[in-house]
């Protein structure tokens, strides 16, 4: 491999975790907890014994410290299970520090893809089983080394002492009871080749991982939509009381699954027009997002992202129709 071949191979992966991570700010991390070098988690009880970190909605940067993705935590008599550990080992040791003193320790750790801002904060949960659907345990260990260059370029300190753990493929999917709590494990797709989905029976809460996206754009590089698609057909039969998509916040509604919808269709629907208008990848990105998700948070960029990286998917499509025809 030549020396351009690995720059422009670090940089297209600091740019793809950046925009699997970009998002609009609910909660910024906390000049005070910033000036100590901590996140200053506040965790605030959606559903009883269903607590959530909400994620910054931004890109990573040094400026939110990498805590841009929810974190769920479920109580039961013997601990907590954990869904999903934040980007870097500072902010692994945060929740389980939380865990450990408010939800009586950590039973297990369930981890809901491979994108690394869901998964490195995994060292500090390594003494309990931390466990993902078997393509999800692959792909994070085969890109465990280029995520963690990427991460540390872009957070810098906040990434100290941060190595990754990747999870075990050893989950048990459908109905499971962990520590006397009812679960439904989905094992579906669409977002990446391999998306958990959570139900707590008690509640009736849905974490649903990045399935589902609120007040965001979706990020699309590892996407199939039409897998996405059928994936959220199966969540919305679920009926949820409240989802916990993966960025954005709490809602006793299936607003989420219904934006996430509609935004999937519109993005694919305008790069294939671009597409078949045969504007060029600068002239697409120019034409901007579908105008009613203009204002979700991480686009434009989020919608730049997805001309940069899926256009040749497009253009191959547009052509196979000008040859048919």
């Amino acid at each position: 491999m030549t020396g351009g071949t690995r720059i422009r191979r670090r940089s297209l992966m600091l740019a793809g975790v950046a925009g699997a991570a970009a998002l609009a700010l609910p909660r910024p991390v906390q000049a005070q907890a910033k000036a100590r070098g901590d996140y200053g988690f506040a965790p605030v009880q959606v559903a009883p014994g269903v607590w959530l970190i909400e994620g910054a909605r931004q890109s990573l940067s040094p400026a939110n410290g990498g805590a841009i993705a929810n974190i769920a935590l479920l109580e039961t008599p013997q601990g907590a299970i954990v869904i999903d550990t934040g980007s870097t080992a500072r902010m692994g040791a945060e929740i389980r520090a939380f865990a450990d003193q408010r939800l009586g320790g950590v039973v297990t750790t369930l981890i809901t893809h491979h994108h690394p801002d869901h998964w490195f904060g995994n060292a500090a949960f390594a003494d309990a089983p931390l466990l993902s659907l078997g393509a999800t345990a692959l792909a994070a260990r085969a890109n465990a080394q280029g995520y963690s260059d990427a991460l540390y370029a872009l957070l810098g300190s906040w990434m100290s002492g941060t190595t990754p753990v990747p999870p075990a493929p050893r989950i048990e999917t459908g109905r499971q009871v962990i520590a006397g709590r009812g679960l439904r494990l989905l094992p579906l797709c669409g977002h990446t080749q391999a998306d958990l989905a959570i139900l707590d029976e008690a509640t009736g809460t849905l974490i649903a991982g990045d399935l589902l996206f609120l007040d965001r754009a979706p990020s699309l590089p590892d996407a199939d939509l039409t897998l996405w698609q059928a994936s959220l057909a199966q969540l919305g039969a679920l009926s949820p009381a409240g989802t916990i998509p993966g960025h954005g916040p709490y809602h006793r509604s299936l607003a989420a699954l219904t934006q996430t919808r509609a935004c999937l269709a519109a993005t694919d629907a305008r790069l294939a027009q671009a597409a078949a208008l045969g504007l060029s990848p600068a002239e697409a990105m120019a034409a901007g997002p579908v105008p009613e998700f203009a204002r979700l948070g991480a686009n434009p960029e989020e919608y730049h992202r997805s001309v940069s990286q899926r256009w040749s998917s497009y253009e191959d499509r547009a052509l196979r129709k000008i040859r048919a025809a």
